[in-house]
């Protein structure tokens, strides 16, 4: 799927947005077409340096939009479904996952900083 982001090349350059390829999901991931995303303050720090990240790096983890794909072993989400985004992924398996509590999971900071997923590979 093709789809349109703003890119942030170097710590205070400019906002490019640009015309991306996604890749189909990976088992237990899930493609959504965005239909409205914000770029907050958190982008912001990426764009002045406050915040150390790899570039370039795509803004705006704030979005809602509609299934375009689901990946193998997915199977609480059908294509079509509308969604929110949640800028912490869950791992699934940790206390706070498994207890209920995904927005508390203990995992996901240091992947999140080092831009990969969370089982440490780049998309």
């Amino acid at each position: 799927m093709k789809t349109r982001t703003a890119v942030l090349h170097a710590v205070g350059g400019p906002i490019a947005v640009e015309t991306l390829d996604l890749a189909a999901p990976r088992a237990g991931e899930v493609l959504v077409r965005i239909q409205a995303a914000g770029v907050c303050h958190s982008d912001w720090h990426l764009v002045s340096g406050a915040t150390r990240h790899p570039l370039p790096a795509a803004l705006g983890h704030e979005g809602a939009g509609r299934v375009e794909a689901v990946g193998p072993g997915v199977s609480s989400l059908r294509v079509g479904d509308s969604v929110s985004l949640n800028w912490a992924p869950a791992c699934g398996d940790c206390f706070y996952c498994l207890h209920d509590s995904p927005c508390l999971c203990e995992t996901w900071l240091e992947p999140i900083w080092a831009g990969t997923m969370l089982d440490g590979t780049p998309r």
